[in-house]
């Protein structure tokens, strides 16, 4: 179904998506795109879901939402992983922001939501537009998506100096289930510095890219002591299980001083 740039399982997984929903709900479903990291060509089987845009003419009903949970459902059945994470709009929402427009409904980590703004942001219309993949509808080109590229950055930093600040902090925070996690999870470690690091990445070259390609970028431009912390993450996001540390407590230390170290550095791109 989908371009030779999607690994098997995925290509499966939406296939069986798109088969399911056009035998529970015919004719509902007028576009499909895939965005995120699948599109941005970082795949990871553990790591990455499958992040879409689904298209109805109209906002879905109590019975449709009903019926695409199901739909979900059965498929988490069959695949344990990537999680299916996306969003149901319908053509007016394409490109807009939460002032502009209706809340709707959303999958996210295994449950239906009937309303929310999930995912509906400047980054979210930035990667459709740039390196979106069409499953249905017209292609991503014909969408006519406008993305003001200096209001994403003001929203970046916005970001940065809220979600991000205050995940260091609580990460730092003695005895905290934050600062728990990141002692027995490599994943949450590699969230927090490649995250941070694709924020550092488009400040400085006004583009987005996947969170391994910001992590090999950092590796060219900042300071040696930071590398191995970097490429600790890469290798997490590629599936090596063979850590570079032989201490957590080292380990943690490392992420969270490079964090505090990133988010200078991106407020002095401002």
């Amino acid at each position: 179904m989908l371009q030779s740039k999607i690994f098997s399982p995925i290509d499966e997984i939406i296939s069986l998506y798109a088969d399911s929903m056009n035998r529970s709900l015919p004719h509902l479903l007028e576009g499909l795109y895939i965005y995120g990291s699948i599109a941005l060509g970082d795949y990871s089987l553990e790591l990455s879901d499958i992040d879409f845009i689904a298209i109805t003419k109209e906002r879905l009903r109590e019975s449709e939402i009903a019926a695409l949970t199901q739909v979900h459902r059965e498929i988490e059945l069959k695949y344990k992983k990537p999680n299916l994470n996306g969003i149901y709009l319908t053509w007016n929402d394409l490109g807009k922001l939460p002032e502009n427009t209706k809340p709707f409904p959303y999958y996210c980590d295994g449950r239906m939501h009937e309303s929310g703004y999930f995912e509906l942001n400047l980054v979210t219309w930035y990667e459709l537009k740039a390196h979106g993949i069409r499953v249905i509808g017209p292609e991503v080109a014909a969408l006519g998506i406008e993305v003001d590229f200096e209001q994403l950055l003001l929203r970046m930093h916005h970001n940065l100096n809220d979600y991000w600040r205050n995940w260091i902090h609580k990460s730092n925070k003695r005895l905290s289930f934050a600062a728990l996690a990141l002692y027995f999870r490599r994943a949450d470690i590699e969230w927090g510095v490649l995250g941070i690091t694709r924020l550092y990445y488009t400040f400085r070259e006004r583009k987005i890219t996947t969170k391994a390609g910001a992590g090999e970028y950092a590796l060219e431009v900042v300071p040696p002591q930071w590398h191995r912390v970097i490429q600790e993450c890469i290798n997490t996001r590629r599936g090596v299980k063979k850590s570079l540390y032989r201490s957590r407590v080292v380990l943690k230390k490392e992420a969270i001083k490079y964090m505090k170290y990133m988010l200078d550095e991106c407020n002095k791109l401002k």
